[in-house]
């Protein structure tokens, strides 16, 4: 099974019994676009569309932490998915919140999981079909196991600028990382983690196709970001999603690397006012 489904493959297996295809598109606070309703009018045949709010920590103040394993459970049994299945996940913008997608099911312990290189865009760009019909769904009884190796917290992060064992690497964009730009959630200060080095995680996406870039072109962009890639790392972002972006395409070149993400991102640090921070 491949991480990284590329379109055509999909096209073959449309129908196939044994793949699930979720829709994974969530925005930007502030975009004033509702996800689900343009699900409804467009999207990839045979889909279902999972909402990244819905599947979150309900009861934090963060952003999209993980839930617990019930509170998961829950949610992916009522969505029609099985422990067997081999999901394939999507989102609008060719590769966005899809990979939050992917980290979660990966962090509860579902073993077959891939992203559409692309998304939708390539899905259209080929002349696919495009569906405006709904699915129905029949619960099923999902089993989530957590496994909090992949995660890692504040105190984790902030013990870590002492003893430097991760290399921590930023998914922001440049004018986030540096401290010159505001960040688009209120309250919340701008700059970044100490140490930390800064991969754009739009620089992983070709923006004319939205597909990955080559897998060379992946390591030469390490090496330019000032990466030690044989360092274990931790991804961080904005809200935990686009960091996961970063596990998802370093992974691409070393797939034993086994990257943990600071689920409470720059959400959670940004927000604590002594937390260590650095502008430059």
């Amino acid at each position: 099974m491949s991480q990284l489904i590329e379109i055509n493959w999909l096209k073959k297996n449309l129908n196939n019994d044994e793949i699930k295809i979720i829709d994974g598109t969530w925005h930007m606070p502030g975009a004033g676009v509702n996800a689900f309703e343009i699900f409804k009018e467009k999207h990839i045949p045979n889909s279902i569309f999972v909402d990244l709010e819905l599947i979150s920590d309900p009861e934090s103040n963060i952003p999209h932490m993980m839930p617990n394993e019930d509170y998961f459970s829950k949610k992916v049994s009522s969505f029609g998915i099985n422990n067997n299945d081999h999901l394939i996940i999507y989102d609008m913008y060719g590769m966005f919140s899809a990979a939050r997608i992917w980290f979660m099911f990966k962090v509860f312990g579902h073993k077959k999981i891939s992203i559409l290189n692309g998304g939708f865009p390539a899905w259209i760009e080929s002349n696919n079909e495009i569906s405006n019909q709904v699915e129905k769904i029949n619960k099923t009884i999902y089993k989530a196991s957590l496994d909090k190796s992949l995660l890692v917290d504040y105190k984790d992060i902030l013990k870590n600028i002492t003893n430097n064992k991760y290399q921590v690497i930023d998914a922001r964009s440049p004018e986030r990382f540096s401290g010159t730009n505001e960040e688009p959630r209120p309250d919340i200060k701008s700059g970044h983690i100490p140490k930390s080095k800064n991969l754009f995680f739009n620089d992983l996406i070709d923006q004319n196709t939205k597909k990955f870039i080559e897998k060379k072109e992946i390591e030469n962009l390490l090496k330019k970001s000032d990466i030690d890639k044989n360092k274990d790392i931790i991804c961080t972002c904005g809200s935990g999603v686009t960091a996961c972006i970063l596990k998802f395409a370093i992974e691409l070149i070393n797939e034993k690397k086994n990257i943990k993400i600071y689920d409470g991102s720059w959400s959670e640090w940004g927000s604590i006012k002594d937390s260590p921070c650095e502008k430059n």
